[in-house]
């Protein structure tokens, strides 16, 4: 039987679902892209924020569709059933089996259970399973691959012990837990001998990694035992605390073949009052300590960070102290997104809150802004040269990444036409000729093709 997979939501649910279609091929199901040959559909939900609730509940309508055709069972799994839990039976009698975060490595049970209902049976299989979350996948797992070949996300951890008023993931993802380094590193041996060039490494807070088993962060040893494996790739690191962010960490970062100069730091916010009212623990100060810090150790870094519009009680004054901030900070990217007032979280709660509409137009300003900035730091790139990951050819040229962009959320590096032969996958030496706010311009090097050294 055939399952069409659909993954929605961040690269962390599009690793776990590449993990179930390992499970679910090791028990004796295919794979197809086109669901309209799929016996089974799969939906693995988010619902973060509501904008990604609406897409996951959007959908799964759509895909239900495919039931009046050859499509025998709709299975919905992730975060919201395990947010919503049983409401959603009657609002969306459709789907024939919901799971919830914890319970992943039961998908080919209860599929097979869902398939011979009807048959005779004389008990009907549950429909709706919640289990605790914190699922990871176990040593031996088969992963099938969903990114194109050449680059991959590993989870490093699950969960969240942060706490952030307005965050919903602790209780659809559990508390922090940590996978063992050994295992870490073997996944990723396993990928870079599959061909895989870029180790894109995940969590919900990268920087928490090892806390609970150590009692501190063990990411800058981590990293450095990823380092050690020889091969042709790089290390890329999301989602970092910026509480967290050590000097060991920044030693690793300084002296690494293989590890991009790089770091996404989600500050959500710079207002003092504000950020205490999102349960942060970072200050004003600190901050700007860490990104000096940051700077004099990394000069190269290219740093990414994300910001909350309208949280409750954000006053204009606190909107201009962030527009004020850019100015100081000149982030190479930066992501804003408007305060969702989410049920269950503590600031769906707070009085104060800011208008919908008040909050989509701080984050238009704040944007406008940043873009003229971004644009300033990929200008002044002319006449350097860069290492660049390629992605694909177009009629225009080549296209690919290097250090300072990270898959599907920063810009791309444009390459002219070129007479060498060049290949997805293919790391090349390139010159800056021009840029714009999410794209450069550059031509091969004399020294076209490279290996992996520093990055």
């Amino acid at each position: 039987m055939k399952i069409g997979w659909v993954a929605l939501g961040c690269p962390k649910n599009q690793v776990d679902t590449e993990f179930m279609i390992g499970l679910m091929k090791r028990a004796g199901y295919d794979y197809t892209s086109r669901p309209e040959e799929a016996d089974i559909i799969a939906i693995n939900t988010c619902c973060f924020i509501q904008p990604a609730t609406e897409e996951s509940l959007d959908r799964i309508v759509e895909y239900a569709r495919y039931k009046k055709k050859n499509c025998r069972l709709l299975v919905v799994m992730g975060c919201l059933p395990q947010r919503y839990g049983r409401r959603l039976l009657s609002l969306l009698p459709e789907v024939d089996l919901w799971l919830g975060t914890g319970g992943y490595s039961r998908l080919p049970e209860l599929v097979a259970a869902a398939l011979s209902s009807g048959k005779g049976n004389e008990k009907k299989p549950e429909l709706f399973h919640l289990e605790k979350p914190g699922w990871l996948p176990e040593t031996g797992d088969e992963r099938v691959l969903s990114t194109a070949p050449y680059t991959a996300y590993v989870k490093i951890a699950e969960g969240c012990g942060n706490h952030c008023h307005y965050c919903i993931i602790p209780k659809l993802r559990g508390p922090y837990h940590s996978r063992p380094p050994e295992e870490i590193e073997k996944e990723v041996r396993e990928l870079i001998a599959r061909g895989v060039k870029e180790i894109n490494l995940v969590a919900q807070d990268t920087t928490a990694y090892g806390i609970d088993r150590e009692g501190d962060s063990a990411l800058p040893q981590l990293l450095a035992r990823l380092d050690r494996i020889k091969g042709d790739f790089w290390l890329r690191l999301l989602y970092a605390y910026p509480d967290r962010i050590s000097d060991e960490l920044l030693d690793v970062f300084g002296g690494s073949r293989r590890l991009c100069r790089y770091l996404d730091l989600p500050l959500q916010h710079i207002s003092g009052k504000i950020l205490k009212a999102m349960g942060r623990r970072s200050s004003p100060e600190r901050i700007l300590r860490l990104l000096e810090k940051i700077r004099i150790a990394v000069p190269e870094m290219a740093l990414r960070t994300t910001f909350i519009l309208g949280y409750p009680g954000e006053t204009e004054e606190d909107f201009a102290e962030l527009l004020s901030f850019l100015d100081v900070a000149r982030f190479d990217w930066v992501g804003a997104f408007p305060y969702y007032q989410e049920e269950g979280t503590p600031a769906a709660g707070y009085k104060s809150q800011v208008h919908p509409a008040t909050r989509k137009s701080r984050v238009k300003k704040l944007l406008a802004k940043q873009e003229r900035i971004t644009a300033e730091k990929n200008g002044a790139l002319c006449g350097q040269h860069l290492k660049v990951l390629v992605e694909k050819s177009t009629v225009d040229g080549w296209i690919g990444r290097s250090y300072r962009e990270a898959p599907e959320i920063d810009g791309l590096v444009r390459l002219a036409p070129a007479a060498a032969k060049i290949k997805p996958g293919d790391f090349l030496s390139v010159e800056v000729t021009g840029a714009k706010v999410y794209e450069v311009y550059a031509r091969l090097g004399n020294a076209a093709r490279l290996t992996t050294r520093r990055v």
